[in-house]
């Protein structure tokens, strides 16, 4: 028998103890090497000053394995250059720095090792994820005990789900002999670009996906939307989903949810139609505002702001009838501020996904995965309990709060436009201000030099070693205000984030940007903006 020494023992969970002190250990030891790479001024972590390329190529699985001493600069070596996410001068769009007691959820889990692929091999995680089924299901209005849904690996994934439930509504033999039919999908034209991969992933393709136009609010059109499915359906084709926003990344834009269904409803009967088109709400963003649905704006018991209160009111009032929907997906771990991966399916008519009431319990026969990790419900599930109704609401008015401040500081510079200032939510798009003495002489020339000077403030950012970390946009299709060019964006997720940092911010791009003015080539201005590194924070 081959012998196995207490060197690989020592790497396992003892059971004769079920002791931690060795884990609780490595995480201190860790920690402390993480912490040499630390620069509480940056945004991001130090890292090697190495191509990808040779990094890849140079590495070889050992021989032998490490020593235990060389554990912990192991791990560490695993977070070089990663975001410190919970730092205020980090607003990169929507990652969320998780509330502590989500990361220790996510540590047992990764422990006790639960797979959710079937109640024999998980415990109660199962049961923890129908309690959060269910919570949901019964706070935004739906009968829960009709209602179902499953955790799965992100937003995209949530998409399909309502999708493919589409799909087998309007095609019933679709998953026996496949798709035969002429199938198609709607989305918006502020939809995420997942839902145009969703339908290429199902087989549908990407040509039967329609974009249905949008208005000025970027809300969809439904005189649009009607004549579209009045005009697919006579053509034979049959609409397995209809997708509308529930929260657009950039300005938390809600559809009117309630007007769409009652067009699909009204539009089955009047076209006779033998099946019923799935409408599928894509609300990964903004579902935490639906713990709004029954605050009292005007009493304002939290006392928020006028301009916040007023944006997260125009979002609620449609987001409220999100129970009218058949499905809808959420990421925990954009608004819901847990850890990567926590995103949930949820589904007005469970029958769909289960077949029958009891099948929740072998998600491997529903489930787009068989093996299922328990960190998006356990996460999900302490999120809702340690933060409840009040604490989401407090989250997001103050960080709604804290993006308006931003806004207003750099508006009152004239050295940076705000492009999205009809924006709901907690992003703050902008770009620098030309130089009044600059002139073009054509447009194409004007976009070419604007496109480089933005991304320019990012890589002088880079240089400087990222004290703030932004996002850049190619451009703004999905906003209230569409921008056809390159500009920057501040998404306000740390609850660290203040007024006094906004302060900081800003003065630090207006110096940025008079030494950028000063040095900047505007007439041969040259920034590889294709390349495969284009993030230039990257």
């Amino acid at each position: 028998m081959v012998k196995l020494s207490k060197k690989i023992r020592d790497l396992f969970y003892n059971p004769e103890t079920d002791s931690i002190s060795s884990l609780l250990q490595d995480i201190r030891n860790t920690h402390d090497e993480i912490l040499k790479i630390t620069d509480l001024s940056k945004c991001t972590l130090s890292s090697k000053a190495e191509y990808a390329e040779s990094a890849i190529q140079n590495f070889r699985i050992p021989s032998e394995g490490i020593s235990k001493g060389q554990h912990s600069a192991l791990i560490a070596e695993l977070f070089q250059g990663v975001c410190r996410w919970h730092s205020p001068n980090s607003m990169y769009n929507v990652v969320a720095s998780p509330v502590m007691p989500t990361v220790a959820a996510k540590t047992f889990t990764a422990l006790y090792n639960p797979n959710l692929c079937l109640d024999t091999a998980c415990g109660d995680s199962l049961i923890i994820e129908q309690k959060v089924i269910k919570s949901i299901a019964e706070y935004i209005g739906w009968n829960w005990q009709e209602a179902g849904g499953a955790f799965t690996w992100g937003g995209k994934a949530t998409i399909m789900y309502g999708i493919k439930l589409g799909l087998k509504n309007c095609s019933p033999e679709s998953s026996e002999k496949g798709v035969k039919e002429d199938v198609i999908v709607l989305s918006t034209a502020s939809g995420h670009p997942a839902h145009k991969q969703d339908v290429d992933w199902l087989g549908i393709g990407i040509n039967n996906m329609f974009k249905i136009k949008t208005g000025k609010d970027s809300r969809v059109d439904l005189v649009e939307m009607e004549r579209v499915i009045r005009e697919k359906s006579k053509e034979g084709k049959k609409i397995a989903a209809i997708i509308i926003s529930g929260g657009s990344t950039n300005n938390m834009v809600v559809d009117p949810i309630r007007e769409v269904v009652a067009l699909r409803d009204r539009l089955v009967k009047e076209l006779d139609l033998n099946y019923t088109p799935h409408v599928h709400v894509d609300a990964v963003v903004a579902f935490p505002w639906i713990f709004f649905k029954d605050y009292d704006f005007q009493l304002n018991p939290l006392k928020i702001e006028p301009v916040a209160r007023e944006r997260i009111s125009e979002i609620i009032k449609y987001l409220k009838d999100l129970y009218q929907a058949d499905s809808f997906g959420i990421d925990f771990h954009k608004m819901g501020f847990c850890p990567y991966m926590s995103c949930a399916f949820m589904v007005k008519d469970k029958k769909s996904l289960y077949k029958n009431s009891d099948f929740w319990r072998w998600p491997f026969k529903y489930s787009i995965e068989n093996s299922r990790p328990g960190d998006g419900p356990n996460s999900a599930y302490v999120a809702l309990n340690v933060l409840g109704v009040t604490g989401f609401q407090c989250l997001v008015a103050y960080l709604t709060e804290v993006a308006v401040d931003l806004q207003n500081k750099l508006q009152e510079t004239d050295s940076f436009e705000i492009i999205n200032s009809n924006g709901l939510g907690v992003c703050v798009m902008f770009v620098p201000r030309i130089p009044q003495n600059i002139s073009f002489t054509s447009y194409e020339e004007e976009a070419n030099v604007r496109n480089n000077y933005t991304t320019f403030f990012l890589k002088k950012i880079s240089e400087l070693g990222n004290p703030y970390y932004l996002d850049e946009m190619p451009s703004n299709s999905t906003g209230a205000n569409p921008y056809p060019l390159y500009s920057l964006k501040a998404y306000i997720m740390s609850p660290y984030s203040s007024t006094e940092s906004n302060s900081k911010f800003v003065k630090f791009l207006v110096k940025l940007k008079k030494e950028i003015d000063s040095r900047f080539d505007f007439k041969n201005a040259n920034v590889d903006l294709e390349s495969e590194h284009a993030h230039p924070l990257k």
